[in-house]
C-alpha cells in the first residue's frame, strides 16, 4: 500500500521547530496557496480545508474541475461546491477580489476562489469564458498535459505551440479579468500564450526544470518571460516534480532559490498542490499514460505532496538564506496579490 505521507505531519510539531520570526511571519502575512485539487474524486471539506486555515493559509484556490470531465458534469460539480462553502459561512467564503480576500482574513475566515485545469470546458464558445468568470473562475490553464484545441500540453511529443482558437482564448480572458495560466502547456504553447497576452501571465503551480528536468517543470525562458509579463510563478509541491518522494520543504526552496535567481522574489509564490490521497492520485494518473509518460532520468515513485503545514517550514528557509521581509510576504501572498489586483475586472 502506498505510504500516505500527506497524514503524518503534525502542525504543533512543525511549530515547535520553528522559529519566533517565522511564526510571527505566519501570523501577520497574507498567505495564499494558488492550487488545490477540488474536482469530484479529491474534495474532502471537512479534512482538509480546516486543516490549511489551521497551518495559516488565508487563500486558497480551489481546482474545481480538471481535463477529465464534461461540461454539465462541471457545471453540476460548481454547484456543489458552492453550496458545501454557503453551509460552512462561518469559517470560510468565496471572494471575487483581492479586498474580499484581505476581509476574510481580518474576519479569520479561509478565503476561497476557483480554477479550471483546462480549456476545454469553455466548449468552444468564447462566451462561456465570461460566464466562468462569473461562477468564480479566477485563472484556468491553457492545457492539461495533452493536446487541446488551445495549444499543446507539456508533455506531447510535439509542441506545435497556440492554435488560432487558442490566440483568441487568450485575448477573451485577458478582456474579461481571468488569468492565463500556462501551467500543464507546452512551452511553445506557453511562449506563444505571453506573446499574445496584454496582462500579467502565471504558471500556477510549476517548478523550475533547471533543478529537476521534468517535462512539467518549466525552462528559463518560460520562466524570464513570465517575469517580464509582470506574472508571478507558484512552485509546486508534487514530490515527483522535485526529485524527492518526501516533498521536503528543502527540495520546494530549491526551486524557489533557483528561480529567484533568474527573476527575483517578486515573481514567485506558492502553488503547492496538495493531495490528500496519494495512493488515489497514482492510481489516476496510470490510469492515463497518454497524459502522463514518464520522465527519464527522474524516477517515479508515487511521490507524496508538500502539506500545508510546510509553509511554516518554508519562511524559515527563505528567512535563513537571507531573503528580506518584504520578499517573504512577497511569496507567501503579496506576489499573487498584487497580480489580481491588476488582473481581476
Amino acid at each position: 500500500m502506498t505510504e500516505r505521507y500527506n497524514e503524518s505531519l503534525k502542525l504543533d510539531e512543525v511549530r515547535a521547530a520553528a522559529t519566533p520570526e517565522a511564526l510571527a511571519m505566519l501570523e501577520d502575512a497574507l498567505v495564499w496557496d494558488m492550487t488545490l485539487p477540488w474536482t469530484p474524486d479529491y474534495v474532502e471539506t471537512d479534512r482538509i480545508l480546516p486543516r490549511f486555515a489551521a497551518a495559516g493559509v488565508d487563500l486558497i484556490s480551489l481546482t474545481v474541475m480538471g481535463p477529465e470531465k464534461n461540461l454539465a458534469e462541471t457545471i453540476a460539480h460548481f454547484a456543489r461546491v458552492g453550496r458545501a462553502i454557503e453551509a460552512r459561512s462561518e469559517t470560510m467564503v468565496r471572494c471575487r477580489s483581492v479586498a474580499d480576500i484581505r476581509a476574510a482574513k481580518a474576519a479569520g475566515k479561509l478565503g476561497l476562489i476557483y480554477n479550471l485545469q483546462e480549456t476545454k470546458h469553455f466548449d468552444d464558445d468564447l462566451g462561456m469564458v465570461g460566464l466562468f468568470y462569473e461562477l468564480g473562475v479566477r485563472h484556468a490553464l491553457l492545457a492539461y498535459n495533452a493536446r487541446n484545441r488551445v495549444g499543446d500540453g507539456c508533455s506531447e511529443r510535439n509542441d506545435s505551440g497556440l492554435s488560432n482558437w487558442g490566440v483568441a482564448v487568450v485575448e477573451e480572458m485577458n478582456r474579461v479579468g481571468m488569468l492565463v495560466d500556462g501551467t500543464h502547456s507546452g512551452v511553445t504553447t506557453t511562449m506563444d500564450a505571453m506573446d499574445v497576452a496584454t496582462s500579467p501571465f502565471i504558471f500556477s503551480h510549476c517548478n523550475a526544470y533547471g533543478v529537476v528536468p521534468h517535462y512539467r517543470n518549466i525552462r528559463d525562458e518560460q520562466i524570464v518571460k513570465c517575469a517580464a509579463t509582470g506574472g508571478v510563478i507558484g512552485v509546486n509541491g508534487l514530490g515527483e516534480f522535485l526529485d524527492d518522494p518526501k516533498a521536503s520543504s528543502q527540495s520546494i526552496f530549491k526551486h524557489l532559490d533557483y528561480m529567484a535567481q533568474l527573476v527575483g522574489p517578486r515573481h514567485l509564490g506558492l502553488g503547492l498542490d496538495f493531495v490528500l490521497d496519494v495512493g488515489g492520485f497514482w492510481d489516476w494518473v496510470e490510469k492515463f499514460p497518454h497524459m502522463w509518460p514518464e520522465s527519464p532520468p527522474v524516477q517515479r515513485r508515487r511521490a507524496g505532496f508538500a502539506q500545508p503545514e510546510q509553509v511554516l517550514e518554508l519562511i524559515d528557509l527563505m528567512l535563513a538564506a537571507g531573503w528580506s521581509d518584504e520578499d517573504v510576504r512577497g511569496v507567501l501572498g503579496e506576489n499573487f496579490a498584487r497580480v489580481c489586483e491588476e488582473v481581476w475586472k
